[in-house]
C-alpha cells in the first residue's frame, strides 16, 4: 500500500522513488564534490603563493630602486649614408649612434676598430657596460663630462647599458 501523505491522501511513493539513488552514484557524487574542492583548494594555495611571490618580487624592486629605461636608437652614421661611412683622417671607418630616452637622457657613441668611444647626454659622471652576446661584459667609468672609452674585441652582438646616480638605462642588442 502506497504511504499517504497527511495532505489529503497524495501518493508520494514515485517522489521517493525519484529521489532514491543507488550507492555508486551517491559515491561517485561524493567523490566528485571532494575532487572539486580538492581542487579548488590547490587552486587557492597556488594564487596565495603567486601572489606572495608577486608582492615580494615588487617590494624588492621598491628598495633596489632600479629604473631601467630602453634607449631608442635615434640616428645611425650607417644608414645615413645609404650603407657607406665617410672614411675618417687614419682610414678607419667610423660609425657613429645615437641612443635616446623619452626624458632626453641618451647616449652617442662612435665605433672604430674595436673601440666604443662616446658620452652620456646630458653630460655627467656615470657607469657604461658593454655586454657581448657570450656573457662577458666590460665595465668603465666616465670622467665628468660623460666620455668613456671601451677597448677590445667587440664583434657580435652587444648591448651598452650606463647608470648614473639616478638610473639605468639600456641600448637594443646591436652588431658591429
Amino acid at each position: 500500500m502506497p504511504w499517504r501523505s497527511a495532505d489529503g491522501g497524495r501518493d508520494v511513493s514515485d517522489e521517493l522513488t525519484r529521489w532514491q539513488v543507488d550507492d555508486e552514484v551517491l559515491a561517485r557524487l561524493v567523490a566528485d564534490a571532494m575532487a572539486q574542492a580538492s581542487t579548488a583548494e590547490v587552486v587557492d594555495r597556488a594564487a596565495a603563493r603567486a601572489f606572495a611571490t608577486h608582492r615580494a618580487l615588487a617590494t624588492a624592486r621598491e628598495e633596489l630602486d632600479v629604473d631601467l629605461a630602453l634607449l631608442e636608437l635615434v640616428s645611425d652614421s650607417l644608414e645615413l649614408a645609404g650603407g657607406t661611412v665617410v672614411r675618417s683622417r687614419d682610414g678607419a671607418e667610423p660609425r657613429s649612434l645615437e641612443f635616446r630616452a623619452p626624458d632626453g637622457t641618451g647616449l652617442e657613441v662612435e665605433l672604430r676598430d674595436g673601440v666604443v668611444e662616446g658620452q652620456l647626454l646630458p653630460p655627467r659622471a656615470g657607469r657604461v657596460t658593454v655586454v657581448r652576446g657570450d656573457g662577458g661584459t666590460t665595465e668603465v667609468q666616465t670622467d665628468d663630462v660623460g666620455y668613456f672609452r671601451v677597448d677590445g674585441d667587440l664583434r657580435g652582438p652587444v648591448q651598452l647599458r650606463f647608470a648614473d646616480g639616478d638610473a639605468t638605462s639600456s641600448t637594443q642588442w646591436l652588431t658591429w
